[in-house]
């Protein structure tokens, strides 16, 4: 898994491609708690190169956005397709976490 991060005045976007399984977990996971501590409240997550989405990596995501939501933040997740968006829709993360179509409406969200 590679994981690109981009800082863009107060909102952070966040670009994993490739797996997001137990063999990259901690990666991906260390990388949003490091975001939420040392950058800004906005945080918007871009699956559209993620091929896969394990359940465990689902928990972090919601984890990520109740604590950014406690400290009055936002995680907007955008571009899931296929496979993955499968994995959120079977899960019910559809309804949780706040999905957009594509950046431009994840960025529309963004206090």
């Amino acid at each position: 898994m590679n994981i690109e991060i981009y800082r863009e005045n107060a909102v952070c976007i966040v670009r994993p491609a490739g797996r997001i399984d137990l063999a990259t977990l901690d990666e991906f996971e260390s990388s949003l708690r490091a975001l939420i501590e040392t950058a800004p409240a906005q945080l918007l997550v871009d699956m559209g190169r993620v091929t896969f989405l394990a359940g465990a990596g689902l928990g972090v995501l919601l984890a990520t956005a109740m604590t950014l939501k406690g400290h009055a933040g936002y995680m907007g997740v955008f571009g899931v397709s296929g496979p993955v968006r499968e994995v959120f829709e079977v899960s019910g993360f559809a309804s949780v976490l706040d999905l957009h179509p594509d950046e431009l409406s994840a960025r529309g969200e963004v206090h």
